[in-house]
């Protein structure tokens, strides 16, 4: 039974439905799983950190499937429980975020709306919160790097570095979306290049370190086209909306056929919006199932 929603406009309209799903009785049609190979997204044919249209979906799933995505850290990164914040230097932002798919999902068209219900996420062992200085609304009063580094369980997250806290579990999807279609790209470039003419705080597409390298990557078809995912968009993308737990209902409307459904940045636990880019970072497994409305 839906006890609650949240109706939020992006644009075109992006409407997002707080649930608290029941699904003892459900009967899943199929699993589809999306794995994570080798050490980085550069590695792994079912990772990607830009959207375009023209990005490959990486396996088809149809409504009613349980599909489980096998995500990375915001960063792609090496960092460790034995981390410190000089590591922090080192990180380099061409790589956030790393997105796990796209998947196509079967008999999805442009203009219909995706449903997609979370129904688990189950975190990794470590994660870690940091300070980039410059970044976020605080970034006058924090002008150092910091690291902490997190042991994480499904009840709370515990760290040496900050003894006696324990932050509850309240795991949600920092990032989810589809792909954009070719309308969507180049409305967006030109919205987001007035933006930054105008002053404002906007990436404008970068090639260095974009992902699938041959689709984003320089000297690509597509280098100049590939929109970072950094901001939140009519397609989803990094909306940080900590009521994204598990039970929630997000609808999402279709730029492409098959819709391109992706997930990553998943957070252990984050204050709303990440407005001051702290969060508990974390790659996970997140459990989704979808229809089309």
């Amino acid at each position: 039974m839906i006890r609650n929603r949240l109706l939020a406009g992006l644009g075109l309209g992006l409407i997002a439905a707080v649930a608290q799903a029941d699904t003892t009785d459900v009967t899943w049609q199929n699993r589809v799983t999306v794995g994570k190979d080798g050490a980085h997204c550069a590695d792994d044919p079912s990772c990607f950190n830009r959207y375009h249209p023209a990005i490959p979906m990486v396996t088809t799933a149809a409504p009613g499937d349980m599909i489980t995505f096998h995500t990375r850290d915001a960063f792609d990164s090496e960092l460790s429980l034995d981390s410190t914040a000089d590591d922090i230097a080192a990180l380099d932002l061409n790589l956030v975020h790393p997105m796990t798919g796209p998947v196509h999902i079967e008999g999805a068209k442009r203009g219909d709306v995706l449903a997609v219900t979370l129904v688990d996420i189950e975190p990794d062992q470590f994660g870690y919160t940091i300070i980039v200085p410059g970044f976020g609304f605080l970034r006058d009063m924090f002008t150092e790097p910091a690291f902490v580094g997190w042991k994480l369980s499904r009840t709370h997250a515990e760290s040496d570095q900050m003894p006696g806290i324990r932050v509850p579990y309240e795991a949600f999807m920092g990032s989810v979306g589809v792909l954009p279609g070719e309308p969507e790209v180049e409305s967006w470039k030109a919205r987001e290049a007035a933006l930054a003419a105008a002053g404002g705080a906007a990436l404008p597409p970068e090639p260095t370190g974009a992902l699938p390298a041959d689709v984003c990557g320089p000297g690509s078809p597509h280098a100049d086209d590939c929109l970072r995912t950094v901001p939140p968009r009519e397609n989803g993308g990094n909306m940080d909306v900590q009521q994204m737990q598990v039970g929630t209902t997000l609808l999402l409307p279709c730029f492409v056929d098959g819709c391109g459904l992706f997930v990553g940045d998943v957070h252990f636990a984050q204050g709303d919006g990440e407005v001051s880019g702290t969060a508990i970072e974390m790659g996970g497994v997140v459990t989704v199932t979808v229809e089309i409305r």
